[in-house]
């Protein structure tokens, strides 16, 4: 086993990092590094992709079950006990369902739960953001005697007095959804760009958000609990066509392969 190190020069402005492909010569990176410091760059390619993610549904149990286990690591039996507790404290509306829609009837108070969340919540600053209450309604076969779980304020507001922590996770974790779900889409593009640097070629790969929408909340929510989803995690950087980032700093890294010889 024989060790085939590669070096990979970085170029980074305050806006962008970008990449060289791996080079086997130290000299060849070394030189393209010195050439690079200091310099203007300009993206001369740019592929663009615009992603746009709808809200989730409302959560039914299997739903809050899965997003449970997701965030706090609770099984499915624990997720069940905790929303039948909170249920019988009157907390929430019946988690035994299987509908992740609300009934047109139950739009405006829903408009009023929302308002109420979104100053109650922690992790929200009492900042009310577009919503469309009408996209989580459902086809009366999917709303007939049941309905999507909803958390349940009483006068004084979200009361989690004598509630322990994993209840208090759950109520939080509905609250959320209720506004996600009423909440925008989230739009995105993803960019696959070449930039030139003193003739050299670098590559990026970032996204550029056009429209949080639900995405803000899930975020506060995730940094709250102190857990984010896999792969929501992205460079964010302003590219297009023609643009032009700089001075740049230039660093190079040493990558390692390991080469089998018999």
């Amino acid at each position: 086993m024989q060790d085939n190190p590669k070096y990979v020069v970085y170029l980074s402005s305050m806006e962008m990092e970008a990449s060289t492909r791996p080079m086997a010569d130290y000299r060849q990176a070394r030189k393209a590094a010195n050439d690079c410091s200091g310099r203007m760059c300009q993206v001369e390619k740019d592929s663009e992709e615009v992603v746009r993610l709808a809200p989730p549904q409302l959560f039914n149990l299997a739903a809050l079950q899965a997003e449970a286990h997701r965030l706090f690591g609770y099984t499915a039996g624990q997720t069940r006990e905790l929303a039948l507790s909170l249920y019988g404290k009157g907390l929430l509306t019946n988690p035994e369902t299987d509908s992740c829609y609300l009934p047109v009837e139950l739009g405006y108070p829903t408009e009023k739960l929302i308002r109420l969340l979104i100053k109650e919540l922690p992790f929200l600053d009492d900042v009310m953001p577009e919503m469309e209450v009408r996209q989580t309604f459902g086809p009366d076969d999917e709303t007939r005697g049941r309905h999507a779980i909803l958390p349940v304020l009483t006068p004084g507001g979200l009361d989690k007095s004598g509630l322990d922590e994993p209840e208090q996770n759950l109520l939080y974790l509905l609250g959320a959804r209720v506004i996600m779900a009423a909440s925008g889409a989230h739009v995105h593009e993803d960019h696959k760009s070449r930039l030139t640097c003193n003739y050299y070629p670098f590559f990026i790969e970032c996204r550029h958000t056009r429209q949080e929408g639900y995405r803000e909340t899930e975020a506060r929510m995730e940094n709250f609990f102190g857990t984010r989803r896999e792969g929501t995690i992205q460079r964010e950087a302003g590219v297009y066509l023609g643009k032009v980032f700089g001075p740049c700093d230039t660093k190079i890294e040493q990558r390692v392969e390991k080469k089998t010889s018999f």
